[in-house]
């Protein structure tokens, strides 16, 4: 079994609160932080739900890098690593996010 922190986030205005988790293999360590104020029913920005997630490399060999488009503007994230224990901390810290993603989405009908 592995510890779980709560976090916070505020993110244009609104409250998530967050679950946080330590990946750690063989010489590599991931700090994984994800949360959702869940499904609000809005089709816009300012009415829809906010959701956070960040994956930090504390050690091993991992590269992160934002993805542009041609006219410079932030449009995604890569990730690459090295190695079958950069692999496995990789997976582990997805299934974690999508875990507690899931755990705190609510659908609008319920």
């Amino acid at each position: 079994m592995y510890a779980i922190e709560e976090g916070i986030k505020k993110i244009n205005g609104e409250v998530v609160e967050t679950f946080i988790r330590e990946i750690a293999e063989t010489n590599t360590g991931l700090l994984v932080e994800a949360g959702t104020t869940g499904y609000k029913g809005g089709i816009c920005r300012d009415m829809g739900g906010r959701t956070y997630l960040s994956i930090v490399c504390e050690c091993g060999d991992f590269h992160f890098s934002p993805v542009t488009d041609d006219t410079k503007r932030l449009i995604g994230i890569e990730i690459a690593c090295c190695g079958d224990a950069g692999l496995t901390a990789l997976m582990k810290a997805l299934e974690f996010a999508q875990l507690a993603l899931n755990d705190q989405r609510c659908e609008v009908d319920d």
